[in-house]
Order: C-alpha cells, then sequence, then structure tokens
C-alpha cells in the first residue's frame, strides 16, 4: 500500500488483526446537521407534526451512530496498516465539505462556502452506482503507441536488432477500435481520480477485478467524509493477494501526484499501464490535464531508462574516460551559491540559427558562446568561435562530424565539456576537456566505486535527450544567470527543414541523405505545439521530452533569466526575445580565453578520485548478469495460456530484476539490463490488448516472447566478449560529402 510515497507492497499486513478494546477509540467530529432534542413530556397526545419531527430526530441518530462507528472501526484499522493516515484524520476538521443528511431522507457531501450547495446533484449512492454502470458500457483508457527506433548498424544492438521486429509484429495485429468495447472482466491497471462520498469504489471492484489501482484525492476533506462512508479495510483485504496492489494519494498537488503515480508504476511494473483505465469521480481538469501528460509521456519514460546496448557503451566509454583521466565537474552553483552576471549563448543547431549569425557574429568578443553537437561546424562556416563545445552523444559518427567540419587550428582554443559516456575519441579532438557524470546511468553508477573517501562527484542530472539540454545544464551548473537561448528549436520550420542552412547536414549528397535518420516533420507522432513567437510548431516526441527537460531544470534555478531567441516550441520558465531585440550592455573588456579557463579549473578535476581496476576485475562486477539471462530465458520458455498467466510471468520477472538490483554484489547486472528488461515488459504486455480476442491476444504475446528470448542470449553473448568495448560504427561522411 502506498500513502504519500510510500513504497509499494501488497495491501496491508494487519489484514486479519482483530481489534480489541484495547485501542484507543478515535472520536468523529462528523457528526450530522441535527435539530434541538424535543422534550420528553409531551403534554398528552403528540400532533402529526411532532411525530414526524421525533422521526427525524431518530434517523438523525440512526446516521449518525451508523456514520460514527464506521469511521471508528477505519480509524481502528489506519491505526495499525497506515499511522501517517490515522495521525491525519484521526482529530481532523473539515474546512469545506460537510456531510448533512437532507430533507430527501439520505446523506449528501456539501461544500460549506459563501454559496452552500450539494456536491452530488442527487442520492449519492443512486449517482454512484448510474455512474459505474455507464462506465462499465463505456470506460476510459489510454492507448500507448510503441515505435521502432532507428540506428546504424542495428543489427549490431541487441536490443534495436530485437525491439524493433517484436514492435513491427505487434502493431501488425492491431485492430482499430470501431466502436466502444466494454469493461472487461479483469482489469490490470486503473487510476481513479476522487474519492468524494466513496460509494463508487466498492462499486468498481464488484464490476471487474482490478489488479492495481491507484486512487488520487487532493481534497483532505473528500478523503475525510469518506471515512464515515465506506469500508476501508475491506477495499485493502481485496488487494491482499498475490501480484496485487493499492496506492492511494493524498492532499497532493497535481504535479505531486504525477511523480507518485510514476513511483508507483515503477516500483510494481510500467507493463502493468500497458492499457490504463481511468475513472473520473468529481476531479480537477488540473488532475485530469496530469494524467494524459504522464500517459503521454510513458515511452518517453522507458526510453529514458536507456536499454542494454546503450548501456554497454556507457560504460566502456566511462572506463576509457576515467582511465585516461578526463577532469570531471566537481563544483556546481548549487554548492558554492557563486553566479555570473555575463550573458551567455547557448547554441543549438536549428533552423532559427540562421537568424541569429549576424548578431552572433558582432558580439562574439563580448558574450560566452556554447556551441552544442553539430553547431559547432555550421559557427566556423559562419566565422564565429565558441568558448565552450557540448558534446552528449555517445557514439563515434560524432568524431566524424567534428573532423569534417572544423580543423584542429579552430578547435585548439575551445574547451570542450561532455558526459562521461562520449567517445573517447571526441574528447581527443580538443586540448581541454571535461566531463559531467550523467544521472540514471550505468557509467556513473559503475564509476561512483572509485571515489575516494570525503569525495564527490557531481550528479549531473537533466542534461538530456537533446546536445541542447546538456548545453543548458552546463550554463546552469557553471553559474551563468543569463541564459539566451540560440538555434534551439525543439520543431520543425515553417517549411519543414530541421537544421540552420550552415549545418553540414546538407553537404551530404542527397541518396545519403537517410543513413543520417534525421527527424522529419511529417513523421507519425509528431504532434504540434505552442510557439515561441506564437502560433504552432511540429515536434518530436524527443524533442517534447527534452523541452519539459528544460522547464523542469528552470525550476530549479529561480535565479536564471533564460531567453529564447528561437523561432520553435514555447518553453515554459523561459521569455521569447527576437535577437533584433537584445542589447549587450557596455562591460569592462573581458580575455575570454583567461575567463573560459578559469572557470574551467574551478569547476573541474580529479583530486581524490582513486584509479580503477583492471578490465578483468571490472568484468566480474557484470557476470550475474549472464546469470540473469539465463534465468529469464528458462522463464519465458513457456507458453502463456491466458492474459492472467503472461501477467504472472511479466511480474515475476520484474519481481526477479528488482531483487538483483537491490542486491549490492548484483546491482550492475540490474543497471546494464533494466532498460531493455522494462521496455520488452511493456511490449510484450500490449501484444495481450492487440489481435480480436483475449485468447489471440495471448498467442501474440507468445509469438513475440520468441523475439525477447533472441534479446536475452545476443545481450549474454556481447557481455562475455565485448564488454567493455567503444562504439565503432561509421558514416563515413568524409566520403559522403558533397565535392
Amino acid at each position: 500500500m502506498l500513502t504519500e510515497g510510500a513504497q509499494a507492497k501488497n495491501a496491508c499486513t494487519t489484514a486479519n488483526h482483530i481489534y480489541t478494546s484495547g485501542i484507543k477509540p478515535a472520536e468523529s467530529t462528523y457528526y450530522i446537521h441535527t435539530v434541538n432534542a424535543l422534550t420528553a413530556n409531551l403534554g398528552g397526545k403528540p400532533t402529526m407534526d411532532q411525530l414526524q419531527q421525533l422521526i427525524r430526530q431518530a434517523e438523525l441518530q440512526q446516521k449518525n451512530l451508523e456514520l460514527d462507528l464506521l469511521f471508528r472501526k477505519n480509524m481502528d484499522f489506519f491505526e495499525k496498516a497506515e499511522p501517517n493516515i490515522f495521525n491525519k484524520y484521526h482529530n481532523y476538521t473539515p474546512t469545506e465539505l460537510q456531510l448533512i443528511f437532507n430533507n430527501e431522507g439520505y446523506i449528501n457531501l456539501y461544500n460549506m462556502g459563501e454559496n452552500t450547495h450539494a456536491v452530488y446533484s442527487k442520492d449519492p449512492y443512486e449517482f454512484c452506482k448510474e455512474y459505474v454502470e455507464k462506465y462499465q458500457e463505456m470506460p476510459t483508457f489510454y492507448r500507448v503507441t510503441a515505435r521502432t527506433t532507428k540506428a546504424i548498424d542495428p543489427e549490431n544492438d541487441a536490443h534495436i536488432h530485437n525491439m524493433n521486429p517484436l514492435i513491427e509484429f505487434m502493431n501488425s495485429k492491431e485492430e482499430k477500435q470501431t466502436s466502444f468495447l466494454p469493461l472487461e472482466a479483469k482489469t490490470q491497471f486503473m487510476l481513479v481520480h476522487g474519492i468524494g462520498i466513496g460509494y463508487h469504489i466498492p462499486m468498481i471492484l464488484e464490476k471487474t477485478d482490478v489488479q492495481h489501482m491507484c486512487i488520487i484525492e487532493p481534497h483532505e476533506d473528500n478523503f475525510y467524509a469518506s471515512l464515515h462512508t465506506i469500508d476501508w479495510r475491506a477495499i485493502y483485504d481485496y488487494f491482499d493477494r498475490e501480484y496485487s496492489t493499492f496506492n492511494l494519494i493524498l492532499g497532493k498537488t497535481a504535479n505531486d501526484s504525477f511523480h507518485l503515480i510514476r513511483q508507483y508504476l515503477n516500483q510494481i511494473g510500467l507493463f502493468n499501464s500497458a492499457k490504463p483505465y481511468v475513472f473520473d469521480h468529481l476531479s480537477s481538469p488540473e488532475m485530469r490535464e496530469s494524467t494524459t501528460v504522464f500517459f503521454e509521456k510513458l515511452p518517453t519514460m522507458l526510453g529514458a531508462m536507456g536499454y542494454f546496448d546503450d548501456e554497454q557503451v556507457s560504460l566502456s566509454h566511462t572506463v576509457a574516460n576515467y582511465s585516461e583521466q578526463r577532469n570531471i565537474l566537481r563544483d556546481h552553483v548549487q554548492l558554492n551559491h557563486q553566479t555570473i552576471n555575463r550573458p551567455v549563448f547557448v547554441v543549438a543547431n536549428g533552423p532559427s540559427l540562421d537568424h541569429c549569425v549576424d548578431f552572433l557574429r558582432t558580439h562574439q568578443h563580448e558574450v560566452i558562446i556554447f556551441s552544442c553537437g553539430t553547431a559547432l561546424g555550421s559557427l566556423r562556416k559562419a566565422g564565429i568561435k565558441p568558448d565552450f563545445h557540448i558534446e552528449m552523444e555517445r557514439t563515434r559518427p560524432v568524431v566524424e562530424w567534428i573532423e569534417t567540419s572544423t580543423t584542429p587550428e579552430y578547435r585548439e582554443d575551445i574547451i570542450c565539456l561532455g558526459l562521461n559516456t562520449v567517445h573517447p575519441d571526441t574528447y581527443a579532438l580538443f586540448n581541454t576537456t571535461g566531463m559531467g557524470m550523467k544521472s540514471n546511468d550505468l557509467g556513473t553508477h559503475f564509476i561512483c566505486q572509485y571515489i575516494g573517501d570525503n569525495e564527490f562527484v557531481v550528479n549531473f542530472a537533466l542534461c538530456n535527450p537533446t546536445v541542447g539540454n546538456t548545453g543548458v545544464a552546463y550554463a546552469a551548473a557553471l553559474g551563468f544567470k543569463n541564459i539566451y537561448l540560440v538555434g534551439l528549436d525543439l520543431g520543425f520550420a515553417s517549411d519543414g527543414t530541421h537544421h540552420s542552412s550552415l549545418s553540414k547536414h546538407y553537404d551530404v549528397k542527397d541518396e545519403h541523405q537517410e543513413s543520417l535518420n534525421l527527424y522529419k516533420a511529417e513523421t507519425a507522432g509528431n504532434k504540434k505545439f505552442p510557439g515561441n513567437f506564437g502560433g504552432e510548431v511540429i515536434s518530436t516526441p524527443v524533442y517534447a521530452h527534452s523541452r519539459i527537460s528544460i522547464e523542469t531544470l528552470l525550476k530549479q534555478y529561480p535565479h536564471i533569466n533564460c531567453y529564447n531567441t528561437s523561432n520553435g516550441v514555447y518553453i515554459r520558465g523561459t521569455t521569447p526575445m527576437p535577437i533584433t531585440d537584445i542589447t549587450i550592455e557596455p562591460s569592462e573588456p573581458i580575455d575570454k580565453k583567461l575567463f573560459s579557463h578559469n572557470l574551467y579549473e574551478k569547476y573541474f578535476n580529479i583530486k581524490g578520485l582513486r584509479k580503477i581496476e583492471s578490465m578483468e576485475k571490472i568484468a566480474e562486477y557484470f557476470r550475474p548478469a549472464i546469470d540473469f539471462c539465463d534465468e529469464m530465458e528458462k522463464l519465458f520458455s513457456y507458453k502463456a495460456k491466458s492474459r492472467a498467466d503472461a501477467f504472472k510471468m511479466l511480474a515475476k520477472q520484474h519481481k526477479r530484476a528488482l531483487q538483483v538490483g537491490l542486491n549490492s554484489k548484483t546491482q550492475y547486472a540490474y543497471s546494464i539490463m533494466k532498460g531493455s528488461v522494462h521496455s520488452f515488459d511493456f511490449v510484450l504486455a500490449k501484444c495481450l490488448y492487440n489481435g480480436k480476442s483475449q485468447e489471440e491476444g495471448v498467442e501474440i504475446f507468445n509469438k513475440g516472447v520468441e523475439h525477447y528470448r533472441q534479446f536475452l542470449a545476443q545481450a549474454k553473448q556481447k557481455i562475455k566478449s565485448s564488454l567493455l568495448k567503444k562504439d565503432a560504427r561509421s558514416r563515413n561522411l568524409s566520403q559522403k560529402l558533397k565535392h
């Protein structure tokens, strides 16, 4: 049971507890609106009005007794099962909502504000009954789409090589829904918005067997009312069974609820939300929006976990960079609170860079310039030299881009800042380099064991998924207060172009354009978002993730003034500003080379870090991953006979994976496997909802499992033979460039 972010577990461990009189009964402050007691001596035969008042009083007393007894029962239960709920509500006084026994003879929930009104338009029991019956006929659920991934030489990637065929096979079996389908007898996951008086919750559980339920109630008065109207122990008992959980989120904002739902699903397994049902009961538009955003982000969340081959490359590159003693980010503005007033321009390679070139060329000696990724070549072509170059891509073709778009002389005084995952050959192109240890990354996780006593490195967060994110994260970390975004469109220009016209992308021969795996405006899954200067801009799911990452980062740095000059998507937390409206205030002359190197020396070093062990010793840490692959191959060698059977297989794998992750001796095995395991789990769960029937969905699942087992075999072989092999892919750009 989860409450306010507690760890997930099967429902209450005290489900069979017998309560005794030794437990101090809680006192309810929730007495229904009453009338004054009539005098016992009516002085003769009572009138009809007096009889009606007596009957009314008896009804009120009976209802008060019923509500108070149920409240006491719930408090007795929560005192043992959920002490935080007991402590919050056993002496709680509602401020806005009250239970009232009205003239129609039923209890209703009333808002006691300036305009007192009933929350339910009719008898709440009948209202909930009708609503649940309608929901049973026409339920609401979210459909999460899975798409294939483009990559260079995908056959060398155990994950992509097997995941893409699985997704193609699954999507080919998807039946287009032409009419509303009723609620099935068994529901894997349901999110309930709002508790209200609570009658709908046991009604839902009578209509469908819910395996995992999450209830969000931001208004604490509502939950307090439900303590008098429904038996919460019975609900907990319902979920007190294997592979079943219950999550109660109370009194949280929409944003906090979003994060708690994410934590909950990560604990029980994201695969359970492959077809998430949502029941709205007295919910707010803000609550519904947070849920919509959550399920839209599910695919991105899966991608953010990484995947096997990505983690393998991260490990190999991190070990190589660490062994070569690359300086590491060791300080941060949130630690030293030292800020820089001089403006920094974070330059990405989007189409709107073209409109900013003249400004940057004119003011390049007055401001600090970060080039991000392929923008380096565009700036060089425009006669502009950045002070810092930012990289985050881990594949070796980045080396080809830099070598073909710049010269050693041009790069000589540029400081390259990247992530631990960046290819060592990329860093080798620059004289001065520094790397930030990317959060939620296997390489970072592994290197942490070599940090000396009383030493630390910065956990570099919100630095992906695009190199523009890395640039903004570095600008913030180094203390810049005034950040200007240039060419960070995160979308397509009106003519569909994807990069600046100065970019090397357009120097590649037309027949080789597809090899660049460029995003296209017309790709399925792209969406329109509000533009930075009005209108709408087409953006991709990755760009949408990038936008949210920047927005999240800026919330953490309220002192930053961030101005967006890009003609792309609007980024909350930034101020839209055309490049022509920027005024660079006169300031003292600056030796930019000296300034940049002093800043670098202040934030990057390797003092107090221990040397890495031998390659053979490193390999030993990951041998448990081979055992895990063997174990999962055996688990999935059996054919599922039903949807429930398939979900049990997925749940067993998820449980076993978490056990591997929590064991200090096998934690690295989990880190290298987790992204792919969770991704395959999710797609296999989606297979179960394809086809014309549940039986056909199970057949699709069983065939899909073969792709997963092939992945396990290929991953196992890569761990044995090429665990620390650096990325060696190539685009052969020097041969593809136009003459």
